[in-house]
């Protein structure tokens, strides 16, 4: 959002302001830049995470807003950093890239690069300096540009230094400074410095592990008239040490969400003599900020396909038809680039070009259903690999995309991401399973809603199998996915070119084996799809006094791995990809002259504190030889609180242990 102001009347100024008058880190080091020790070069591990492949051994964040002599409020962002590598994966810690803006007055500079690497060599430090040859600065957008850089000669051991400097005018969104990271941290500081005249909110998440304190100090402004305008300033100084890392779980979109954080946001600013000047947005003035912009005017403008849409219209089929025949119209004509935008290019270019972004594609769709009649509107979605929403952070750059939400004159509606082949009306990527996602509607109220129950998931696995007296199963399996778990089933199955390396996935994990593979609606744009496989697999079998045993386990797919939730303690939540229903039901005929010595009781589980819960039945046909199992997952949740993960853990081995629980059946 553009927010420009200028420091008014120096005059004015001039008279008013003359009337005015922890515990300590674990590795020591010199804070100063260009100050690494032979300490820091020759450590080699971290002793309170030995198994951490780097350290941030110093790092010092600087927000400063100041007053420019022509009178703007200027804003410089310093970062620092001492990096310890530890091990050969931490190499990538060495190439640094940032987006920055070229338009005009919100246009940024990235100045001051600084880069040392330091290693020990031959009984000493060796310093090496980056050359700027190895500073790219590119164009990444009309405008934005993206600027990398890697230090040199890097290698486990080394450590590095890197200084930035990052300059606008954005004085009004000073962002996120975040106290932790996927490293643990020796020691980080941070100083945010700014008028006394500015208001910030100020969002702190995570565990504080930092200090903070605040004071008051005087700057001195030079004016372009050549006058000295004292002002003063709050500085807001934190500082953390002994920070542990946090790292990407399983089951998790965004983990730096839960970092040890603070984000600024200004809320007013109280010049002198002036009335206060509020910068807190609303979502009112969020949604005219995207009806006046692209998003909308793409889908408004005049249709590029009217004779190809007029066709679709005539045809007179029914709402949900004519939506998808319009989807297919776009998507031959413009492919997906796997880009994730939020504003649209102008439609001749994307269709020019043949290919486009999620925005691109999904303002073409848009357009084209507006034109042929239905209301359409945008839905604004910040992804869940983006986090939840800030409390305070009122604004259009808080979301990643946009979708569309289509209506008929009849009253029904869908909801469409146009752009990606397997998901149909209704079904959405995961990442889009969201409680608040805004539907901005021109001329009526806009409003916030729910995509995480649009559609009923369902995976079914229906298996038909005979065992022998050698104890050889042999069958078939035929999986039949509905909506969201069709569009993982057709992603998953789309991805392997080679049947061979389709089956070779499907094996793994598995201890049958698979062949003559057949699918249905895979390539298709539909809400369902199947895939069916012939397999066998050997159980084992012993001999005793007592009679032959073979020891059967009717639940052949593995579908809760026992690598998940190994640990004891969970500090982040568990993200569930979306509410679904898994049914696996089995078929087996027994071989002649055996009976059932074994078999498990039939059980209800369920995690406490959450809505996820699974069933197993068995049971066997009145002549003995027919066993009919069938095992039942509803996951009615997509969020596990961290003080629910003990049961939610709990829940998972009993799953784990169902699909490997054996029936013992015995030779008469």
């Amino acid at each position: 959002m553009k927010r420009k102001l200028r420091f008014p009347l120096f005059a004015l100024l001039l008279t008013v302001l003359s009337s005015v008058s922890a515990t300590a880190q674990l590795v020591k080091f010199n804070s100063k830049f260009d100050a690494v020790s032979e300490d820091e070069v020759k450590m080699t591990s971290y002793p309170r995470d030995t198994s951490a492949d780097a350290l941030i051994i110093y790092q010092k964040i600087d927000r400063r807003v100041y007053i420019s002599p022509a009178g703007d409020f200027m804003v410089d962002k310093t970062n620092r950093m001492r990096i310890k590598i530890l091990k050969e994966s931490a190499k990538d810690l060495a190439t640094f890239r940032m987006v920055y803006r070229t338009d005009g007055d919100m246009g940024e500079k990235i100045t001051d690069i600084k880069v040392f690497t330091y290693n020990w060599e031959n009984g000493k430090v060796v310093k090496t300096k980056m050359s700027k040859d190895y500073i790219f600065d590119k164009k990444f957008s009309d405008k934005a540009n993206s600027i990398s850089f890697t230090a040199q000669n890097v290698k486990a051991g080394s450590v590095l230094e890197v200084t930035y400097t990052r300059k606008n005018q954005h004085f009004w969104d000073l962002g996120e400074i975040n106290f932790q990271g996927e490293y643990p941290i020796n020691c980080i500081e941070a100083n945010v410095t700014f008028p006394e005249y500015f208001k910030y909110n100020v969002l702190s998440r995570g565990i504080k592990y930092f200090d903070l304190n605040t004071r008051r100090e005087t700057e001195t402004l030079v004016t372009g008239y050549g006058a000295n305008v004292d002002y003063g300033t709050v500085q807001e100084i934190y500082r953390a040490v002994n920070v542990p890392a946090l790292k990407a779980e399983s089951h998790l979109y965004c983990v730096d969400q839960f970092y040890s954080a603070v984000e600024y946001e200004l809320r007013t600013i109280q010049l002198p003599r002036q009335l206060p000047k509020n910068f807190g947005s609303s979502w009112t003035d969020v949604d005219k900020q995207v009806y006046d912009s692209r998003i909308c005017t793409e889908i408004t403008s005049g249709c590029k396909f009217k004779k190809e849409v007029d066709a679709i219209k005539a045809s007179g089929k029914p709402f949900r038809d004519q939506v998808v025949e319009i989807r297919k119209l776009i998507c031959d004509k413009v492919k997906w680039n796997k880009e994730v935008r939020l504003v649209p290019s102008s439609a001749s270019s994307v269709i020019k070009d043949g290919s486009g972004s999620t925005a691109d594609i999904n303002a073409l769709v848009g357009n084209a259903l507006n034109y042929a009649g239905f209301e359409v509107h945008p839905v604004l979605v910040k992804l869940r690999t983006s986090g939840e929403f800030a409390d305070f952070h009122v604004a259009t750059d808080v979301f990643d995309t946009f979708i569309l939400r289509i209506t008929e004159k009849g009253g029904e509606s869908v909801f469409l991401d146009a752009a990606r082949s397997e998901a149909y009306l209704n079904v959405l990527n995961d990442n889009y399973m969201i409680i608040k996602a805004r539907e901005v509607s021109k001329g009526s109220v806009s409003k916030w809603v729910n995509l995480t129950r649009l559609c009923e998931n369902t995976t079914n696995f229906e298996v038909a199998a005979k065992l022998d007296e050698d104890g050889l199963m042999t069958g078939k399996m035929t999986v039949t996915a509905k909506n969201n778990e069709s569009y993982d089933l057709k992603k998953f199955f789309n991805s392997y070119e080679k049947e061979e390396d389709l089956i070779a996935k499907l094996e793994n994990g598995n201890s049958y084996t698979v062949e003559n593979v057949s699918s249905a609606n895979m390539k298709e744009y539909t809400p369902e799809c199947s895939m069916s496989f012939d397999f066998e697999q050997q159980m084992q079998s012993s001999q005793s006094q007592d009679g032959d045993l073979i020891y059967l386990k009717p639940i052949i797919e593995t579908m809760h791995p026992d690598r998940y939730f190994k640990s004891e303690t969970r500090s982040v939540p568990i993200d569930i990809d979306h509410i679904n229903t898994l049914v696996y039901h089995i078929t087996i005929e027994i071989p002649d002259g055996y009976t059932f010595e074994q078999i498990p009781a039939s059980e209800q589980m369920g995690a406490m504190g959450t809505d996820v819960r699974a069933s197993v039945e068995h049971k066997t046909s009145d002549d003995g030889k027919t066993l009919e199992v069938t095992y039942t997952v509803i996951e009615n949740a997509l969020y596990v609180d961290p003080h629910n993960y003990a049961g939610y853990r709990h829940f998972w081995q009993q799953l784990v242990k169902t699909e490997n629980e054996t029936i013992v059946l015995k030779k008469k």
